[in-house]
């Protein structure tokens, strides 16, 4: 089994409380895997079509002046939320935040982006905002997506004590157990490895289900971290919810697959259902 270890941890920011939020776990996620942070914001200059050269490199002086006083007010908005003994690169891109996250992901080799997550009710499920749905559908890294829960403010301390990995002993499933597996001896959590069976089946047959499940899982890893299998019966986005929400978990990491629909990429059912329903944070480890 590979051990997850990124080097480089992104996390765009936008100045909300998710952004804060998604910010406070980069600090705890560097610290833990003594990485580098990356802090990103981007925002995007696009003159007029009616403007003349004269206007546009006007304009364009602007956005320079602009986007060295963004440097100095992220700067400061980090030094401010997270103490003046953590070191972060800062990062401003004149660019669409997708674009950018995706191109700085890319040229700065980072091996896990950190999101919080703008959610609003519509079409009576929950959506992710429209910049984390579009990253998670079209990066090739790994990704930590966030969301303050109702009535909950700028946290002072970020604990990942308890860690569930759902698995349908896939390759992708294999790949996000490593990263359950580093991120629970990184934190000294307990694991919970969880296989849920979204058919009929009778006592014995759950029983088999179970001794596969154990042999799926490598013996290294047990020596890495606490872990424990467990075998649920349903449809596997309301029990994995239900599962994280039972035992009070503080991050679900799951496999998710790119599949081409069209001229753009959409990841499983299962994967968008937990990512935009989790009651904790959600790492989609994704396999293009």
């Amino acid at each position: 089994m590979e051990v997850f270890h990124p080097k480089r941890i992104l996390c765009p920011i936008d100045f909300s409380e998710p952004a804060t939020l998604a910010l406070h776990y980069g600090k705890e996620l560097a610290g833990c895997f003594d990485a580098d942070l990356l802090v990103l914001y981007a925002e995007p200059f696009t003159p007029p079509p009616y403007f003349t050269a004269r206007q546009i490199d006007k304009l364009k002086k602007e956005a320079e002046l602009s986007k060295k006083k963004a440097h100095k007010s992220l700067k400061a908005y980090v030094r401010n939320r997270l103490g003046e003994a953590i070191t972060a690169e800062i990062i401003v891109i004149g660019d669409q935040p997708v674009s950018s996250i995706l191109k700085a992901a890319v040229e700065r080799d980072v091996g896990l982006i950190v999101m919080g997550t703008h959610g609003h009710s519509g079409f009576n499920r929950f959506m992710l905002g429209s910049v984390t749905e579009r990253v998670l559908h079209e990066v090739d890294r790994p990704v930590l997506t966030v969301r303050l829960k109702k009535g909950e403010k700028d946290p002072q301390t970020i604990s990942v004590k308890r860690i569930l990995c759902p698995v349908n002993m896939t390759e992708i499933a294999y790949r996000a157990l490593e990263h359950a597996v580093s991120i629970a001896e990184c934190f000294r959590a307990d694991l919970q490895v969880l296989h849920v069976i979204e058919r009929n089946i009778d006592e014995a047959e759950e029983k088999s289900e179970m001794d596969r499940l154990c042999q799926w899982i490598p013996q290294s890893t047990r020596s890495r971290c606490s872990l424990k299998e467990r075998v649920e019966k349903g449809d596997a986005a309301e029990r994995i919810i239900a599962v994280a929400a039972t035992q009070g978990c503080d991050m679900i990491v799951l496999g998710a697959q790119h599949k081409r629909f069209v001229d753009t990429t959409v990841i499983g059912t299962t994967t968008t259902r937990v990512t935009r329903h989790a009651p904790c944070p959600v790492l989609t480890v994704i396999r293009k």
